[in-house]
């Protein structure tokens, strides 16, 4: 039994509430220890093949008063997952009854199954409420009916999806869905389509609700989808502070100029912009300013806040850094006077051990003078 004061209990729980094997541990010598840490040890959940039924069986067990406390819910499935339509209506139906809960997570699980409306209904039922959904590495059917279960969960503020569509889209199918959510603030989205271009049908919905979204991320995207990216641009941009934008090899400097630098130039709040450039093989030792450069140079430079450049590099070899007009990118980076923080993500599958070293010795000295110059190298 603890004989510590009620108070110096919450103190310490409060202290090593992200040390969940620590609370677990003494929650086993004290009853009242684990009482109070069930914020903490079930304020996370997440299920995998192995774990789910038996979490299943235990919510409706006597033992389950941690279900008022689950926050997130996390969903983890076999990539080999073929779940049919009645096992997953049958799984997420089960899942209904949390309270508390605002965020879902799911990897993984057959989605391609709410193109039926009972299936959707389901979904919608059992997760009405969240604010914040992820979605990572799995397939819908067509991309209506991403944004059919979209435009259903009107407390939606935080969306992210990465995904691939089987079918295309019929086009007269989207008159008739409702609004995006009105509380939507954070939206990214990584789509595929396997014989296509999924990201017109969205980009045109999300466009019909409110200027409320502050983040938006959007890739890969084709030359064809600029016009409507533009047109989405310039209705985001009274509240637009983060920008992400990963764009297809073949669009041109002139198809960014063109379609949504003057849609850009009206974002003056931006404060973090992300840019993607790829240098492969195929490029010339010198190319042509790279299209993503010309997102940098579009925004406003008075009364712009920009902050943060996040400049993601995927190259297939160390010398391809040669390849990136890096006269042009510091041209644009001595204008940005408020830019504190420049940092480069680079992929790449050889070695590049001394990639840190080659980047900053290509930056202009004053601009690494502001501030903060990180290079970050991932495989």
């Amino acid at each position: 039994m603890s004989t510590f004061p009620p108070e110096l209990e919450d103190l310490f729980i409060g202290h090593m509430q992200g040390e969940k094997d620590a609370l677990a541990s003494c929650g086993l010598v004290s009853r009242a220890w684990l009482y109070l840490s069930r914020p903490y040890l079930f304020g996370s959940v997440t299920l995998r093949d192995h774990t789910y039924e038996g979490f299943l069986r235990l919510m409706v067990s006597p033992f389950s008063t941690f279900v008022p406390f689950i926050k997130t819910l996390s969903i983890s499935r076999s990539e080999t997952d073929v779940d049919t339509e009645t096992t997953f209506t049958e799984f997420i139906s089960q899942l209904a009854g949390f309270p508390s809960l605002i965020c879902l997570r799911m990897n993984y699980v057959s989605w391609i199954h709410l193109s039926y409306p009972g299936t959707l209904t389901v979904f919608i039922a059992a997760f009405h409420d969240i604010t914040e959904l992820y979605i990572q590495s799995t397939t819908f059917m067509t991309p209506h009916h991403l944004i059919s279960m979209l435009a259903r969960l009107p407390r939606l503020e935080k969306v992210s999806v990465h995904a691939t569509f089987v079918e295309d889209e019929a086009p007269s199918r989207e008159l008739s869905l409702p609004d995006p959510p009105r509380s939507l603030q954070h939206i990214r989205l990584c789509l595929r389509y396997n014989d296509g271009d999924p990201f017109i049908p969205i980009i045109s919905w999300i466009g019909t609700g409110p200027p409320t979204v502050c983040v938006l991320e959007l890739g890969i995207l084709w030359s064809t989808d600029l016009p409507a990216v533009g047109r989405l641009l310039r209705t985001l941009a009274p509240a637009l502070r983060a920008l992400d934008l990963k764009l297809m090899n073949h669009v041109t400097a002139h198809d960014v100029d063109t379609h949504l630098a003057p849609s850009l130039a009206l974002s003056t709040r931006i404060a973090h912009l992300t840019i993607h450039i790829g240098l492969h093989r195929f490029h010339a030792p010198i190319t042509r300013p790279h299209a993503p450069l010309v997102l940098l140079a579009a925004l406003p430079h008075e009364p712009a806040a920009l902050e943060t450049l996040t400049i993601v590099l995927t190259i297939d070899f160390m010398h391809m850094l040669d390849a990136l007009d890096w006269a042009h990118l510091n041209t644009a980076l001595r204008a940005r006077t408020r830019l504190r923080r420049l940092r480069f993500r680079v992929h790449c599958n050889n070695a590049i051990g001394a990639a840190a070293k080659e980047i900053r010795k290509r930056i202009a000295p004053e601009v690494v003078a502001r501030g903060s110059v990180e290079v970050m190298l991932l495989q």
